[in-house]
């Protein structure tokens, strides 16, 4: 059989592992396996190359998609046929699409006009509905613990209060979890419940307590009460362009407290470094139960890892909905916070 695969969205660390892990087990069964460039972009230009093992163990332990992401939508843009085509021409068998909800929305609409799909969770927010975890997302969580605790010395040194904002459009896993291993003592989340009083009454209590300058997280995503943000520029898949809000946080705090605060966006550091041992299992694991799917006639699923177990989910009830943190668990979390 021939496969082809695809990396789709925002780009994260173990992709390129991924890629590796999916041409060894195609080619000790005798299977072939090209790329399509720059996720869906590729398909409509019928812009692919053919992958090996062997030139991607070189690309191993590295950031990024060797292959190069995209955020096109060819269903918005009337191109499906293109896709089509380019899949016929290059006589592919199974399309293997990794990616967020958006990737992987467009994977489930190319499976219903008939073709094999197969699609993985990828993404640092971990907001993808049906798993327990997408790739990317611990080594995500480890670079923005190593930068935030990186610049807390120097934080407290300058008597500065920081606030520091991490990606997260819709969710606040990545948001929230950095906090939990870092000396903030809050943390704003596009979930809630937190608001910017809450914020700023934590801080205060936080400097009043140790003496030391106090920090916040807050996601990229967070809505605050008399800002207005739907103008903001949108994506091909209608997703607004949130990052920047910790700027206006910061100018709201030094109006509320008279401390100005020092703002950090991490922004795409959190998607650029050697994945942790976690993402490259999960790699592992993502590549071979993909490929189970495929083999076993299973199309218009996406593999999943659900209480640890592999799992297999329809594309029709990722579409559309956003793995969130709960109430609950958010409310308990942010207890934990100093």
């Amino acid at each position: 059989m021939k496969f082809a695969v695809l990396t789709g969205g925002g780009d994260s660390s173990g992709i390129n592992d991924f890629l590796y892990f999916l041409a060894q087990r195609l080619e000790r069964e005798g299977h072939s396996l090209i790329g399509f460039r720059r996720s869906w972009l590729g398909l409509v230009n019928n812009d692919a190359i053919e992958l090996d093992k062997g030139m991607l163990a070189e690309r191993r332990f590295t950031p990024g998609t060797m292959l190069g992401t995209e955020r096109k939508n060819p269903i918005k843009d009337g191109e499906l046929d293109k896709v089509l085509n380019s899949l016929k021409d290059r006589e592919v068998d199974v399309l293997i699409a990794m990616g967020g909800d958006d990737t992987l929305g467009v994977a489930n609409h190319l499976s219903e006009l008939g073709f094999t799909v197969v699609g993985v969770p990828q993404t640092i927010d971990d907001d993808v509905y049906g798993t327990d975890r997408s790739l990317g997302y611990y080594t995500a969580i480890y670079e923005g613990v190593r930068a935030v605790n990186g610049m807390v010395n120097s934080n407290v040194a300058h008597d500065r209060d920081m606030i520091v904002e991490i990606m997260g459009r819709e969710a606040g896993w990545l948001a929230l979890n950095i906090a939990l291993n870092t000396p903030a003592c809050a943390c704003m989340c596009p979930e809630g419940p937190m608001s910017f009083e809450e914020m700023v009454a934590n801080m205060q209590r936080y400097k009043q307590e140790t003496g030391k300058a106090a920090l916040a997280i807050v996601s990229e995503g967070i809505q605050l009460e008399g800002v207005d943000r739907t103008g903001l520029q949108r994506d091909a898949f209608g997703n607004l362009a949130y990052a920047g809000v910790s700027h206006i946080v910061g100018d709201m705090y030094e109006k509320a407290t008279g401390r100005k605060p020092r703002v950090q966006v991490l922004g795409y550091l959190l998607r650029g470094s050697t994945p942790v041992p976690q993402d490259v299992e999960l790699a592992a694991f993502y590549a071979n139960h993909a490929i189970d799917l495929a083999l076993a006639g299973k199309t218009g699923f996406m593999a999943s890892l659900q209480d640890g177990k592999p799992a297999a989910v329809p594309l029709t009830d990722v579409m559309g909905r956003k793995k969130l943190v709960s109430p609950e668990e958010l409310a308990a979390k942010l207890k934990l916070l100093a």
